[in-house]
């Protein structure tokens, strides 16, 4: 039997039929044989009968994935989520932890020679129960001299310590240290850690809570800045740290226990939120712990990172006294007022600032900290608007404002605005609490109707975060609270500032009495 073809055709269809049906069908087998593999094993969606399983597409180009979330267990005995740190590799000024530990020193870490300070001064009976501790590199002396001559000198009635943390300088840096310090008797060198970037800002301000402890130099409180920050320490003494501190028989101690004082900061790739390192204060318990923790856990990532996911790590809670952005603020040269020609330039804000950005120009009086000074003329233009009382009164808006063909400041939202709905927790004793660490101290509280200084009469419904249900016991949400104090109560009667809308119709304004408070 032969298959017909019809009639005519090529030669090759003349070949075809006279080709007999048994080799038809071998021929078609052995095909279907031959290319079944490459069915099996191609890109083609499998055969419904086939046990394959296609291989996932792979990753998108442009760099790495984004890290993965913070984990949580499951509700503890008091009913909150348990925090742990994120699974990653964490990021330091763009270089990977796991790179970063891998740098060797490029000098040997010799030991530094002991040098005592020359001339000391006479001791006084004066108690100092704060340590102001800038952190720096060996070799940034010109900016420790601006400092030294600047606030420090300007707040020496102030009573606290002043202290410049180094890392080992290295042989060439030695002897010019060694020299500075008999000079002045301020430095600390941390003699085992080598003086670069990653270093400093990684493990440094730990390594130097572990040098107070093995030093035996006990503080109440301990602040850690840095070299580009102006802090008014007598501000910062006498509303943050004193209404902290009673007199014991055994001198001034602190009243309260694993405590930081700092602006609270988000970091949305590490899934962390933490006081901003420009400058915090510590109780000195969170001194004496850190380290601790630090040689169970070995976290390397940035400094205010480390601390964040060490608290976690060892299931510490901290009180997080809140500093606002009127308190310390980025300082922006595009907020400052323009002035007339010939006049110079002012640290002072525009007509229209807003000081619930975390970037702006001096505003107000109850300045405690401006960071961002890395220009040496902006420094000394902010310094010559403080005395020794604090900052110098405001001075009034000219009635004919002067011409402005400057670039203009945008007024970015602070970072702890954008922190997620569900990091946010009430704690068993009322208060909020981030990321099962930070708990928010609580404060009284006082609505203000924008451009009025007395308190609303109905402020609306407060609004509650996310997924959690309203309690009676809870206290308004953070993302309806504004980091304002009462000293910068002038701004909104000023209407310089704009609120959340927390019933639909109305923006009002939260500003903290009693503790001069954030949030």
């Amino acid at each position: 039997m032969r298959l017909d073809l019809g009639a005519g055709g090529s030669w090759a269809g003349n070949a075809v039929r006279s080709m007999p049906t048994r080799v038809w069908i071998i021929s078609l087998a052995s095909l279907f044989v031959i290319t079944l593999p490459f069915i099996y094993h191609s890109h083609l969606p499998p055969l419904s009968w086939s046990k394959h399983h296609p291989h996932p597409p792979p990753p998108p180009e442009g760099g790495p994935p984004p890290p993965a979330p913070p984990v949580t267990a499951p509700p503890g005995k008091d009913g909150l989520k348990v925090w742990e740190p994120p699974d990653m590799d964490p990021l330091v000024h763009g270089v990977h932890a796991s790179d970063g530990i891998k740098r060797k020193p490029t000098y040997p870490l010799i030991p530094f020679p002991p040098s005592p300070m020359t001339n000391p001064p006479q001791r006084d009976d004066i108690e100092r129960p704060w340590l102001g501790a800038v952190i720096c590199a060996a070799w940034d002396i010109e900016r420790r001299m601006l400092i030294r001559y600047t606030w420090m000198k300007l707040f020496k009635n102030v009573p606290m310590d002043h202290r410049f943390v180094v890392s080992n300088p290295g042989p060439h840096w030695t002897d010019i240290v060694s020299q500075e310090n008999k000079t002045y008797g301020d430095m600390i060198v941390l003699e085992h850690l080598p003086e670069d970037d990653f270093t400093a800002n990684t493990v440094k301000t730990i390594e130097f809570y572990r040098w107070l402890v093995d030093n035996n130099q006990r503080y109440e409180f301990v602040s850690k800045m840095d070299t580009d920050l102006f802090v008014n320490a007598r501000a910062m003494y006498d509303q943050k740290l004193l209404p902290r501190l009673e007199s014991t028989p055994a001198g001034l101690r602190a009243t309260v226990n694993y405590t930081t004082i700092g602006q609270f900061y988000y970091d949305s790739y590490h899934h962390a939120s933490f006081p901003h390192g420009a400058i915090y204060t510590v109780t000195w318990d969170v001194v004496e712990l850190l380290p601790k923790l630090q040689d169970q856990y070995h976290i390397i990532a940035g400094e205010d990172v480390t601390m964040a996911w060490l608290l976690m790590k060892g299931k510490q809670k901290v009180t997080m006294v809140v500093l606002s952005e009127a308190e310390k603020f980025e300082f922006d040269r595009t907020d400052m007022r323009p002035t007339p020609p010939g006049w110079g330039r002012t640290p002072w804000a525009r007509e229209e600032t807003d000081v619930t950005s975390s970037w702006h120009a001096m505003h107000g009086s109850n300045i405690l900290a401006i960071h961002q000074l890395k220009k040496d003329d902006d420094w000394l233009m902010v310094t010559q608007e403080f005395n020794e009382t604090g900052v110098k009164e405001m001075p009034p808006y000219p009635k004919d404002k002067p011409k402005d063909d400057g670039p203009k400041p945008s007024y970015p939202r602070p970072y702890w605005t954008k922190i997620p709905d569900d990091y946010w927790e009430v704690d068993y004793d009322g208060t909020f609490l981030c990321n099962g660490i930070w708990k928010l101290e609580p404060v009284d509280e006082v609505v203000l109707s924008r451009n009025s200084s007395s308190p609303a009469s109905n402020p609306g419904p407060r609004a509650m975060p996310a997924g959690r249900k309203s309690r009676a016991a809870d206290p308004p949400p953070p993302s309806t609270i504004f980091a304002l104090d009462t000293a910068a109560a002038d701004t909104i009667n000023a209407g310089f500032v704009t609120g959340d809308k927390t019933d639909g119709s109305e923006d009002i304004h939260r500003v903290r009495r009693g503790k001069l408070q954030g949030f």
